[in-house]
């Protein structure tokens, strides 16, 4: 085989099918564990910890096993694709699904953290090891088999992987059920299993070359994991920039994603791109620290240069990496060593920041970081011609320089912002949060959407507006449950507690429970906004709130709500399993009675989810009436968008939803359930 394009044809078609299954099974566990964990951002840094930190065993368990006899190491790993095949047949065919049942989670006494690497290591851990061990191992029985050096299927590696991320939104989410899904991974899973057994059936007999002696000094192995870190550290945080900072436009945080292994295939494919590169590292950095205040007109140019930026620093880095790779023998020390930079700079990204920084800094410390390795790796200006010594010496002064004048410039830009009227300012795994003071208002922003308003005036500031006005589908709805019995107190569910601008329809009788996942919002919404005293009898439960109200469905304690009020999505960002056709069933089992009613918030600048409700009503037999108004904010044009729901045909007919229906499309899309979404059909960028 040794040397045959069969050989190479076979050893390249199983490096990129297993980083194809390595990519795609991610979204696929991520649409698993949503409805049993919730969509906070906090379920995917533990995600992402798991992935990488089995990726990183997994190269760890290769650079071990290169260490014995070839003999040795084909039936260690033999019994390790035996146990991989056997537990994704237990997983297809007594499961029916990746996962088994998760419903220990509900009454697990476990944190939320813990459970979701239970769930993870449960259900995929043993596969995504096997797929993790793959990539390097595969590389060094290719290299000692046909004696050429095999760093070129690491490239082939990442173009799978890419196409497994560009391929899962637009192919396989739209036209596959999640069940579905997890059936065609199984069963691919089962043939990279096989073309693996046949390549250590074809090398079995192979006598490998002695290897050369090789001595790698540390610093050498050290850049290995700094060049591997600082693209992983700068893909998060641009990532986190431009989703949440930015626009967080659906999808959009593919695109740093692409670039990142864009880099690694154009690294491993020999392309270095010469002087080109710095050059543009330098003038992108430039350029994102130009733009780096734009929220407005220009806001494109801010994130092609802030992806711009990633891609030439990714491309540098890994094309470093490339150059400083050692012989075929010490290959898997070296992927172990890339791997660990990768882990140990994703998690500088997304663990350590919202423990260390109130706001989103990570992008800026990049950007930093980003033009210092620009300057520093560029010619010196010809002006400064001279010896090898004082040239590294200008190189140094003038990445010194530059780190100096940038990071001073973005400490000002970090400083203004802190200072820019904003009397609060917090950050947790489920994002960053603001109070604002202005012009007659308290604002409470998250990330870059308004969650409650209050007129600081005394007189005025229990007045509902905004997205709460009595003409708005919420207010209209309590207001319906209200004249229908005068004389019996309100029962209220909502989910999200924002400001509490709700508690604005409470009265000394009422009962208002909020379902809200970020506990510090409770502290926010009672320090900084009046709303809830007037409540006294207001409850604010902690969770996810369609978890929180399966578990007391199951428990057989029903809400008995007047109405229920969806009302919890970040940003412009929509936790899918809070409006899938059976978390609409689950709001309405909690309803008092058929006249109950369901309201669903669905204003956003990038999906228009009022198809996939539509289709939900069609299939439930629920009356729908979907309510679009818009008032003035500090200035600004809010608009407030509520589809309204209710198992009665008469509930609607009431005199207060008289001239509110706002005409429904034409477009028709499919149910949206826990087990299908697709957000192609409902985005909507004007």
């Amino acid at each position: 085989m040794q040397g045959s394009v069969r050989g190479y044809l076979l050893f390249a078609t199983t490096i990129f099918l297993s980083a194809f299954l390595l990519f795609v099974v991610q979204p696929i566990a991520g649409k698993l564990l949503l409805p049993w964990f919730g969509g906070s951002s906090s379920v995917w840094a533990t995600s992402m910890l798991f992935f990488t930190s089995v990726l990183f065993l997994g190269y760890c368990y290769t650079y071990f096993l290169t260490r014995l006899p070839l003999a040795k190491q084909v039936r260690i790993h033999r019994i390790a694709i035996g146990i991989g095949g056997v537990a994704a047949l237990v997983s297809l065919f007594i499961w029916q699904g990746l996962f088994p049942s998760l419903d220990w989670t509900l009454s697990s006494a476990l944190p939320p953290a813990l459970k979701t690497l239970a769930a993870l290591l449960f259900g995929i851990g043993i596969p995504y090891f096997l797929l993790a061990t793959t990539g390097p191992l595969i590389q060094f029985w290719y290299g000692i088999s046909s004696a050429k050096e095999p760093y070129k299927l690491y490239a082939i590696s990442n173009a799978g992987s890419l196409l497994a991320l560009a391929s899962y939104p637009f192919v396989v989410e739209p036209f596959a059920l999640l069940a579905e899904q997890e059936t065609i991974w199984s069963l691919l899973f089962v043939v990279f299993a096989a073309l693996l057994l046949v390549i250590m059936r074809d090398i079995r007999g192979v006598v490998p070359e002695p290897a050369v002696s090789e001595s790698i000094e540390q610093p050498r192995m050290l850049l290995w994991v700094l060049y591997a870190a600082l693209p992983a550290f700068m893909l998060v945080a641009t990532t986190t920039e431009i989703t949440q900072t930015i626009a967080p436009l659906p999808l959009l945080w593919i695109i740093p994603l692409s670039l990142y292994l864009l880099s690694f295939i154009f690294a491993f494919a020999g392309y270095r791109g010469g002087m080109f590169v710095p050059i543009l590292l330098l003038a992108s950095a430039y350029g994102a620290w130009e733009y780096v205040d734009t929220i407005a007109p220009g806001i494109e140019w801010r994130i092609l240069f802030d992806c711009a930026v990633l891609f030439f620093l990714a491309w540098h880095a890994h094309a470093h990496v490339y150059r400083l790779r050692p012989s075929v023998a010490q290959s898997p020390k070296f992927y172990m060593l890339v791997s660990f930079g990768g882990m140990l700079g994703t998690l500088l990204a997304s663990v350590v920041p919202p423990l260390v920084f109130p706001d989103y800094y990570e992008f800026a410390i990049g950007l930093a970081l980003s033009a210092a390795v620009a300057f520093h790796i560029s010619p010196a200006p010809w002006l400064f011609r001279s010896s090898d010594v004082r040239l590294y010496a200008i190189r140094v002064a003038l990445t010194s320089l530059v780190v100096t004048l940038i990071a001073y410039a973005l400490y000002a830009n970090i400083t203004e912002r802190r200072d820019a009227g904003y009397t609060h300012i917090s950050r947790n795994f489920y994002g960053t949060v603001k109070v604002y003071v202005d012009q007659g208002y308290r604002s409470l922003m998250h990330g870059m959407t308004l969650h409650g308003v209050q007129v600081t005036d005394p007189e005025l500031e229990f007045i509902p507006f905004a997205y709460y006005s009595p003409e708005s589908g919420a207010g209209r709805a309590i207001m319906y449950s209200r004249l229908r019995n005068p004389d019996d107190s309100l029962s209220i569910g909502i989910l999200g507690l924002g400001a509490g601008m709700t508690a604005a329809y409470c009265t000394p009788k009422d009962r208002f429970v909020y379902y809200e996942i970020d506990p510090r919002v409770e502290g926010i919404a009672r320090e900084y906004f009046t709303y809830l005293s007037r409540c006294p009898q207001v409850e604010i439960r902690l969770g996810d709130g369609r978890i929180r109200m399966d578990q007391e469905y199951r428990e057989g304690t029903k809400g008995n709500y007047d109405v229920v009020l969806a009302d919890a999505f970040a940003d412009d960002t929509i936790p899918v399993h809070l409006i899938t056709k059976e978390a609409i069933q689950r709001y309405v089992s909690h309803l008092k009675d058929e006249q109950g009613i369901v309201g669903m918030h669905i204003s956003n600048r990038y999906l228009d989810m009022l198809p996939v409700l539509m289709a939900i009503a069609q299939e439930e037999g629920l009356s729908l009436l979907d309510v679009y108004t818009n008032s003035e904010v500090s200035g600004q044009m809010t608009n407030s968008h509520w589809v309204l729901l209710s198992p009665s045909p008469e509930t609607f007919t009431a005199e207060i939803f008289k001239d509110a229906a706002t005409p429904l499309p034409e477009k028709r899309v499919r149910a949206w359930t826990d087990s299908y979404s697709n957000l192609l059909s409902v985005l909507d960028i004007r």
